[in-house]
């Protein structure tokens, strides 16, 4: 068992691996991104939050079509 680094819950490194993998599949990698430092909740919630930033520099830079909503919120 592990310690959470950013909420200090006390978490199973393979059951947060699995939790991760279930939400974003095999496309991003929990050890590669978060090790055994940080819980699945925490690591889908900065996924998340990295993902919706990425999209609004997407829209931004004209590569995505422009939601004012989305780039507002996550910018």
């Amino acid at each position: 068992m592990e310690k959470c680094c950013r909420c200090e819950k006390i978490f199973n490194v393979s059951d947060a691996r699995k939790e991760y993998n279930a939400e974003f599949g095999e496309d991003l990698d929990f050890d590669e991104n978060y090790g055994n430092e940080v819980c699945a909740d925490c690591a889908i919630c900065d996924t998340e939050s990295n993902i919706n930033l990425g999209k609004a520099i997407d829209m931004m830079n004209g590569e995505e079509d422009y939601d004012a909503d989305h780039v507002e919120k996550y910018l």
